[in-house]
């Protein structure tokens, strides 16, 4: 089994990715990495490793509201029997130095205590305020002047007892997040937390989306009767657009006739990092893209893959004008076929590029597994239910914008895995359309 009388370049998906990464001999530097503030680097790549500036917490810290007091004062008075009874002599506030818990001639001791205030000198757990009876003095601190609790609680009270230790998230010096990662909203936290506050980032990669195609209009305006709206550069763009390392700068639509592609191509070569073609890449005479990435002197990869939708695709490398290896893809027209490879090949090629480590797809149950058997790596619409289970849609073919539009995502099915009965509930990996 082969594309344009050829075997197959690749056997897989995955094996495709790998192959464009190889060919594109990417250095691992983050070339032109800038630093900016925290609020404009979401979704952008770290491309520095970030090292604590102190010990995370910096300080043994209590972890629930409550009292701070000694286990041995309390497993003393426990032994004899009864209710314990702890005069409190202050409070621990958070954000401020704490007093020291007293001796009091042997008696139980205690010190209020808030969630996240430093733990008392002398104290060695925290004893929650839920556990214990208060009792009010309007001269108090906080209005409480003793609290009690009884001896079998007491006695079940254990050093280290709802206390946060200094250093156990992480300790001064180590790294706290890696170069690659992609910023969330947890990773820009944790640069806050530890003084960061203008983390590098590597730059965003810059591609040009190319659509192809004669019968192709503006979104804006009304087809003739055997014309379609051009849906492939809005929906390719927000792929690509979804993730913040990605900034598409160039749209063009090219028609088929006239080898205008040529001319295109080599224009926007000279200033991008990646460039993304839909329609035209498949067998027909009307097809042009292959010729025109020859023309500019790329090397094709790869052009056929065994997967539905996008077994026409196609990938190769061209040298740009500054010396970089530039990928160039060829995805199908039909506009189901356009997204799916521009999430599931070309997002991972170019995330190899900006240096950012993109997690695999997850595994999800498939609800309704039907026998419909093909030899080939199949990408198949689904719906997530209620339970968070995928469910295959009646999708009718590659051309069926209104299906992927009702959709969440796609599984990825290995060749004939319909061809014998599939149990629901059986795994597949799952990729979402991006938001």
């Amino acid at each position: 089994m082969g594309f344009r009388g050829q075997p197959f370049a690749f056997d897989s998906p995955a094996a495709a990715v790998a192959g464009m990464v190889a060919r594109l001999r990417i250095d691992g530097t983050a070339r032109g990495a800038e630093r900016r503030p925290l609020g404009e680097v979401r979704g952008r790549v770290l491309a520095e490793a970030i090292l604590a500036d102190r010990d995370s917490p910096a300080f043994d810290y209590a972890a629930m509201d409550g009292y701070a007091v000694r286990t041995a004062d309390l497993h003393r008075a426990a032994r004899s029997g009864g209710s314990i009874t702890l005069r409190v002599f202050g409070e621990a506030r958070v954000g401020a130095e704490p007093p020291g818990l007293p001796d009091a001639d042997g008696a139980p001791a205690a010190l209020r205590i808030a969630t996240g205030a430093p733990v008392p000198r002398g104290a060695d757990a925290v004893v929650r305020r839920e556990d214990v009876d208060e009792h009010a003095s309007a001269g108090s601190p906080g209005g409480v002047a003793s609290i009690t609790i009884t001896g079998s609680a007491a006695a079940d009270v254990r050093e280290g007892d709802n206390i946060r230790r200094r250093g156990e998230n992480a300790r001064a010096g180590e790294a706290v997040l890696d170069a690659g990662a992609v910023l969330s909203a947890a990773a820009i936290g944790t640069l806050a937390a530890v003084g960061c506050a203008a983390p590098l980032v590597a730059p965003r990669l810059r591609v040009a989306v190319v659509t192809t195609g004669d019968e192709l209009v503006p979104p804006e305006e009304t087809p003739a009767a055997f014309e379609i709206r051009n849906s492939n550069a809005p929906a390719v763009s927000a792929v690509l657009g979804a993730h913040a390392w990605i900034g598409v700068d160039r749209t063009v639509h090219v028609p088929d006739e006239g080898g205008r592609l040529v001319g295109t191509l080599r224009e926007v070569l000279g200033s991008v990092d990646a460039v993304v073609i839909t329609g035209g890449v498949s067998m027909g005479h009307r097809d042009p893209v292959r010729g025109a990435v020859e023309a500019v002197g790329a090397d094709v990869v790869f052009h056929g893959l065994p997967q539905r939708p996008g077994k026409p695709m196609l990938g190769a490398v061209v040298a740009g004008q500054d010396g970089r290896q530039v990928p160039v893809f060829g995805l199908p027209g039909n506009p189901v076929s356009a997204m799916v490879t521009c999430t599931r090949i070309v997002i991972p090629v170019l995330g190899a590029i900006a240096g950012a480590t993109i997690p695999a797809p997850v595994r999800i149950p498939l609800a309704n597994p039907d026998r419909r058997p093909l030899g080939l790596w199949w990408h198949r619409l689904v719906r997530i239910n209620h339970r968070g289970d995928a469910e295959l849609l009646d999708a009718r073919g590659s051309g069926d914008i209104i299906a992927a539009g009702r959709s969440d995502g796609f599984i990825e099915a290995p060749p004939n895995a319909f061809a014998e009965d599939i149990a629901p509930g059986a795994l597949f990996p799952y990729s979402a359309w991006p938001t």
